[in-house]
């Protein structure tokens, strides 16, 4: 018995032995560790390798050059920037970071690349051949993710291949009728740059002295708490803006609309990231109450538009400005627009306000927190102002371009605009101070880059001025009194001179070349009468609580524009002391 048990236990063995031949190897933690150190070690040589390669390229000269890379570890991943998921300002500012390189690169990204320039030159040499550039398919990603363009509608855009040129591209075969890009941005031109601004301006002017002087009459003349000096700014002239440019029925029929359009302004990177509805449901539900406003309102101005009501202007009541209306008549000609499409590319058309109004809001949050620019600002404003026909404090908009106000109104988008200007050569190759971007690449620059580069900027003579905080005087050819450079940082010595000479590639709020933003004539001009008014009408004390305010740098809140700030701007409002009064 004893030796059938151990021939039986010798069977066993060898069999055991026989089946760990064929088993596949066994990785215990033990061996796998040296394995993944040999990998990371492997791909460590190779980024040390094209890193130096990268440095070597950040230093020569080389004509006619292609961006080189920009390294990174790991293949597949490329220059993931994980990073950028919880602090995205503080990763474009990284100066490691591949938005801060010196010469242009290409970026990597898993499947996706695209090209970063920054530098002033680099970017006026961007800004001066970006006409042979088409910006379709960054219009048809934010129509369709943010504004819910319907796939039909979205088509053409695909299929528009005829250019932005009045003479469209050689070969194309698109209709007329059907060429979205160049009739959509001619609209928006003749409207925002030609005829059409005037009389928008005009309504604007009547509606924000109107709203602001309500608001007077309701302040009295002792404090009152308000709990957001921005919300009521913000309040005041989106009335003012949309009434303008509507006419009075889209507010009138929709009176909820306000409230959503603040809560889809907050919500633009939920749309754009792509969230699913289901992840945010406030978000979107506000999204289709708005494009159903914008609906109710024109099929009002359908049923009710009489060509007997048209202003010498060709403005009416129902429609707003005349710009809605030819568009309509535009839209309907084109392939898969409906008034549901139509409904989209207008509320776009609408929305895009709101990086004028946030800045008016921010711009006079500054100027109440610091006594000193106030009453220059005030000394300045008081010396234009005029009494019109209904008693009622009128400004001409000429007049209001002095040097301080305008200094508040550039410094506050400077300081506060976030966005990525973005560019895609579309028929030949893009050359960039010599560095040769190829046709249908992705260019991208942001805006916080240009704006917060030291070396670019005024800080002041011992740097007491820093990048990252307001301050008028980087708008100024003359000197200013620093007081030794101490903090008090807006005492004039002189007269100041505005300019914006020199600036050219690093103050570029509104982008540049043939397709930089054709709302700028508007916004500086809604800016400057919104602050004008407010200081002369009103003494505004701005709580403890809210004078440092932070800006919103959050993923959801950094690169659409404008920032808001990350929390509210509690006030006592009053109407204006003045001197002997």
């Amino acid at each position: 018995m004893a030796r059938s048990h151990v021939g039986l236990g010798s069977q066993e063995s060898a069999k055991s032995s026989v089946t760990r031949l064929f088993e596949p190897p066994h990785l215990s933690l033990t061996n796998l560790g040296p394995l993944l150190l040999l990998v990371f070690a492997a791909l460590w040589i190779r980024y040390t390798i094209i890193y130096n390669q990268f440095l070597a390229y950040r230093k020569r000269d080389n004509a006619k050059a292609s961006p080189l890379t920009f390294p990174y570890v790991f293949p597949l991943l490329g220059s993931l920037p994980l990073s950028y998921l919880w602090q995205p300002r503080g990763f474009v500012l990284d100066q490691s970071g591949f938005f801060q390189s010196v010469r242009p690169v290409l970026v990597k990204i898993l499947t996706q690349e695209f090209y970063v320039i920054r530098g002033p030159e680099n970017i006026k040499a961007l800004f001066k051949n970006s006409g042979a550039c088409t910006p379709i398919p960054f219009i048809k990603f934010a129509l369709g993710y943010a504004f819910g363009l319907p796939k039909r509608a979205l088509k053409l855009y695909d299929r528009d291949d005829s250019g932005s040129g009045h003479v469209p591209h050689p070969g194309s075969k698109v209709e007329t009728r059907n060429r979205i890009d160049y009739h959509d941005h001619q609209s928006m031109a003749q409207f925002l740059e030609g005829r059409g601004l005037l009389p928008f301006w005009n309504r604007f002017v009547e509606n924000i002295t109107t709203q602001l002087y309500n608001l007077h009459d309701r302040a009295g003349a002792d404090w009152t708490h308000h709990a957001d000096l921005m919300e009521i700014i913000g309040n005041e002239a989106t009335v003012s803006i949309i009434d303008a440019l509507c006419g009075p029925y889209l507010l009138r029929l929709n009176p909820h609309f306000l409230q959503d359009f603040w809560i889809f302004d907050r919500n633009l990177q939920t749309y754009l990231q792509g969230i699913p509805w289901f992840l945010a449901p406030k978000a979107y539900a506000a999204r289709k109450r708005l494009l159903k406003a914008v609906e109710v309102w024109q099929q009002h101005a359908r049923d009710n538009y009489d060509s007997s009501a048209l202003g010498a202007d060709g403005d009416d009541p129902f429609w707003g400005s005349s710009f809605f209306r030819e568009r309509h008549e535009m839209f309907l000609q084109m392939d898969g627009f409906d008034h549901a499409a139509i409904a989209s590319v207008d509320f776009g058309a609408i929305w895009a306000v709101r990086n004028s109004i946030t800045a008016a809001s921010w711009a006079i949050f500054e100027i109440y927190r610091d006594p000193e620019l106030l009453a220059s600002v005030r000394a300045e404003v008081d010396t234009c102002a005029f009494n019109g026909a209904d008693g009622r404090l009128q400004f001409d908009i000429d007049q209001l371009r002095l040097p301080i106000l305008q200094a508040v109104y550039a410094e506050t988008l400077r300081l506060r605009m976030h966005f990525y200007i973005i560019r895609m050569p579309d028929r030949v190759d893009m050359n960039i101070q010599d560095w040769i971007i190829p046709k249908r690449k992705v260019v991208v620059t942001p805006t916080t880059v240009a704006h917060m580069d030291s070396t670019a900027w005024n800080t002041g003579s011992n740097n007491e001025h820093p990048v990252d905080q307001f301050w008028v005087g980087r708008f100024f050819d003359c000197p200013l009194n620093n007081n030794e450079g101490k903090e008090q940082s807006h005492s004039f010595s002189d007269s100041p001179t505005f300019s914006t000479k020199g600036l050219e590639g690093s103050w570029i709020p509104y982008g540049g070349g043939p397709r930089q933003c054709p709302g700028r004539h508007f916004a500086k001009r809604q800016i400057l009468l919104t602050i004008a008014l407010m200081v002369n009408l009103f003494d505004c004390e701005i709580l403890p609580e809210g004078r440092d305010v932070q800006e919103d740098f959050t993923l959801k809140g950094f690169g659409g524009g404008v920032s808001h700030p990350a929390g509210k701007v509690p006030v006592r409002l009053r109407r204006r002391k003045r001197d002997g009064m």
